[in-house]
Parts: C-alpha cells; structure tokens; sequence
C-alpha cells in the first residue's frame, strides 16, 4: 500500500483544470473533502461551469464510448445536460474525481429558477476556485434568495445556527434526497460552519427588516407577513420538488445510474419515512448549539 500522502483539494482541482480547462468558466469543491473528514480514498468532489456544452461533449466522445456503465455519444450527453447537471466519475492518477457538468448560461438560468436542483446546492458550503463574473452574479443571487426562504422557515427570534440550518435544508425540502436530511444537515452544519457564517452573516446584515442583539437576531416583520412568506416559501419547495423537470430529472438519472433501482428506492425512502417521524414525535430542528 502506497504511504504517499493524499493530494490537497486545490492540487486535484489542478488536475481538472489542466484537463478540462479549456472549457471551464468555473470550477467549484464541495463535500468531505472541503468541509469534514474523508475517509482515506474518498472522491473529490467539483462542479465544473463550461462556456460551450457542446464543445466540452464532443471532446470527450471517448469517454462516453469506453468509460460509461452504457456507452454513449457526444449528441445524447449534449442533449442530456441541457435539463441540467450530468455528473461523471473518472480516476486521474489513482485519485478518484467526480465532476457536475453544466453550461453557463444554463447554470446563470437555473439559479434564478424555482427549480432547486442546482439552485439549492450553491446555498450551501463550496470553495469557489475559479468563476466568471455571470457565475458570481449566480451564485450571489442563489445565496440572497436562500437566504430570505431560511428566514421564512426561521423563528421571529434565532440564533445563527437555527438560521443556518434552515438555509442548508432548502434543497433538501425542494428535492428527493436519500440521505437522512436532518443528520445530513447536521454534518453540513458541523464541517461548513465557518464557511457559511462568512457567506450570510454579511448577506443577513443587508436585510433592514433583521436586527441583532448579541448572538440573537430578530425578524421584526409583522406577523401576517412572516406567515405569508412561510406559506409561499413551503408552497415553492413543493411545487420544486414534484414538479414535471423533478420527475423528468430522476428518470434521466435513473436511466444513466449503474444500479438504477437502488437509486430510486433510496430516493422514495426518505419520502416514506417522514411521516412515520413526524408520528413519532421526532424534533424537525436541532437546539440550538
């Protein structure tokens, strides 16, 4: 077994780039190997912005032909990333690297969507390592608009850590997940805090309707409109997460999984399981910390 040490995020993000660079408008790391601890032979995690989907496609035709669990074409990956982001597993010198494609001017479109598949991830932690000024504008809008949904779902009164929490569930509530969401929120919370805190905190000092007093803050908007914005928040994350583009989403990523109905079933679990929770009484957000 070898000793060497694991390469650092921004090393492989080097890696990426210098094969994909070309084409990339952005390129952004999450999961544990940003914010946690990974395990030993973790993947490493990007989402990669490109100027041209089509130019990218078709330069990777060979991949498509002898590194997908079915081979594929430069025109069926074109015309399936158009719906959104593709995700691609390779290995690049014993490393394993996972990468989200998607287009620019499709990335810039989905983030100002009701849709939160893409939208709901960039609300949550993520090292920006390169990025347009359209990728900026996107993600900044993306946090801005998360920020006031986490608010709706938020106490008159809160803490930071209850604001926070609420943020990073949005795209839990909008999408099918597997995971256990409240865990998962939990551990998001834990590895990204410090990297959320300097996200919102600025963003939160902007909303002239949001006092602080210590480490309290107060949403001082009156109650009527605090419920409208709850119910036209909860109303939004609905319609996202059964909306036909939901449904078309996971049909397309059932169909590319390498054990598709694994895939599904984890995605229909966690919808089954929340009433059984809700019957049992189990608290829907953590105390405060």
């Amino acid at each position: 077994m070898s000793t060497d040490p694991e390469p650092t995020v921004e090393e492989v993000a080097q890696r990426v780039l210098d094969r994909f660079g070309p084409h990339a408008t952005a390129l952004m790391a999450y999961g544990s190997r940003v914010f946690g601890q990974a395990r030993l032979g973790s993947a490493y995690d990007f989402w990669l912005i490109v100027r041209d989907a089509a130019a990218f496609h078709r330069a990777n035709a060979e991949f498509y032909r002898s590194s997908l669990r079915e081979p594929s074409t430069p025109e069926r990956q074109i015309a399936l990333n158009r719906s959104g982001p593709l995700f691609y597993t390779y290995a690049d010198g014993g490393v394993e690297i996972k990468i989200a494609v998607i287009e620019e001017r499709i990335f810039v479109r989905l983030c100002r969507y009701p849709w939160y598949t893409v939208k709901g991830r960039m609300q949550k932690p993520m090292r920006v390592l390169r990025a347009s000024p359209a990728v900026e504008a996107a993600l900044l809008h993306a946090r801005r608009e998360g920020l006031r949904h986490g608010l709706s779902l938020t106490p008159a009164e809160f803490t930071m850590e209850e604001l926070l929490y609420q943020v990073c569930s949005l795209s839990y509530r909008a999408e099918l997940r597997p995971e256990r969401k409240g865990a998962k929120i939990r551990s998001i919370l834990r590895a990204g805090r410090a990297t959320l805190e300097e996200i919102y905190r600025p963003l939160l000092a902007e909303l002239p309707f949001v006092v602080a007093r210590g480490e309290r803050f107060f949403d001082t908007r009156p109650p009527d409109e605090r419920r409208r914005a709850r119910r036209d928040t909860l109303r939004l994350l609905r319609r996202s997460k059964w909306s036909r583009r939901s449904r078309r989403f996971i049909r397309r990523n059932y169909d590319s999984h390498p054990a598709p109905l694994k895939y599904l079933l984890l995605k229909f679990l966690g919808e089954v399981q929340k009433p059984f929770a809700r019957l049992l009484g189990r608290p829907r957000r953590p105390p405060d910390a």
